[in-house]
Formats: C-alpha cells, structure tokens, sequence
C-alpha cells in the first residue's frame, strides 16, 4: 500500500468545530438513551468514542456511573460540566473498568479496518452484560468512513467473543428508533448484544443489576 493510501486509511479525529454540528444530533442521541435506560437493567455504563457525550448525559441524568472515551482532543470543550472527569482523550484501545453496558455509536466505520477486532476485543473486555453497538454497512457514505463493512462480520466477531445478538430487544429498539428525525441511519445500524448465560427480555422491568 503507498503512503497516500495509508494516510487515506488513518482515522481523522473530530475537530470542535466537526462536534458543533453535531449538537443537532442530540434529540435522537436521546431517544436512543431513553430505550437504553427502560429496558436494560444497568447502573453503569461506558461509551468508547463519546463524542459530545450524549448518552454519557442522559445515563448521568438518570443516576448512572458513567464513563467515556474519545480520541478527539477537542471533546472536553464540548462536554457538560458534570461529566468533567468521567471522559478521557484517549484511544479505544485504553479504555480501563468493567460496566453493565458498553456502548460504541457509529465509531467502526472510522478506525483502520486492521484495528476492526481490537475494538470488539475492548467492548468486550469492558462490559458485563450489555453492548449496545452500531456501525457504518458497505455504501454507506459519511466523513471520515474508512471501514464500512457487513454488519454480519461484528456480530460474528462478537458472538466469538461470547457475546449474543438479542433478536427481540433489537427489534424493540429499531421499532422505538422510528421516531429519529436526523440520524435515521441509526436505526438500521443498531444491534443489543448480550453476555450469554442470561437473558432480558426488552420491556422487562428493570429491578436487578444483570
């Protein structure tokens, strides 16, 4: 591969400016919180490239443990100040703890496709019974897409990993996911996965930390 390509391939952080337009985004950022937190049993969670902290915000709000990561030097500037602490600048790959829920939106398609295990190797490392995850198909165009690809190679690799596809609840969630008025994208590239060995069904009540 010549140095063009390779740098065509290497991941472009988001700048502050790139995170402002991004606000816009935030009401469907919240509808998919709010799933999250009525059907998943959880009181912490960690999302591998946070952005502007949107969920971090909404699972914060609603009384949760939460952290974040993101490789964007600029995602402090944008953060609320109660999350001040709970994100940092890293890369996905150093991300440290264990949590009820891992959630990873739209980060696959922007890292090197050679790093595509290493991220399903670190949610899987950090999370305990959920993951919430959802990636860029093949055509689907967007800035910095570099590692579009079948959503059947994550579910492979994470079912490898022990992990589950919840048939129902991400059925529930695409239905609920109908109402995204700017990031429609979302709903078809969303995926609930679940340790095996224990299993929730979406719309059971919340009474226990799974």
């Amino acid at each position: 591969m010549n140095v063009l390509r390779r740098l065509a391939r290497r991941p472009k952080p988001y700048r502050l400016r790139d995170l402002r337009r991004r606000e816009r985004f935030r009401p469907d950022y919240d509808l998919l919180a709010d799933f999250l937190l009525r059907h998943l049993s959880f009181d912490s969670a960690i999302d591998v490239g946070c952005g502007n902290g949107f969920l971090l915000e909404r699972f914060q709000g609603a009384g949760k443990s939460v952290a974040g990561i993101d490789i964007s030097p600029d995602v402090p500037h944008l953060l609320a100040r109660r999350l001040n602490g709970a994100v940092r600048v890293a890369d996905f790959g150093s991300a440290v703890g264990s949590f009820d829920l891992a959630c990873c939106v739209e980060v696959a398609e922007h890292i090197a496709p050679e790093r595509s295990l290493a991220l399903v190797e670190t949610l899987s490392r950090v999370a305990r019974s959920w993951i919430y995850f959802s990636a860029a198909p093949e055509g689907q165009a967007g800035r910095g897409h570099i590692n579009c690809r079948p959503h059947s190679d994550w579910l492979d690799w994470f079912e490898a990993r022990g992990w589950r596809l919840e048939d129902d609840a991400t059925g529930a969630l695409r239905v609920h996911l109908e109402k995204l008025e700017l990031a429609p994208w979302l709903r078809g590239n969303s995926f609930l996965l679940k340790a095996n060995g224990v299993h929730q069904q979406p719309g059971d009540p919340a009474s226990s930390n799974l």
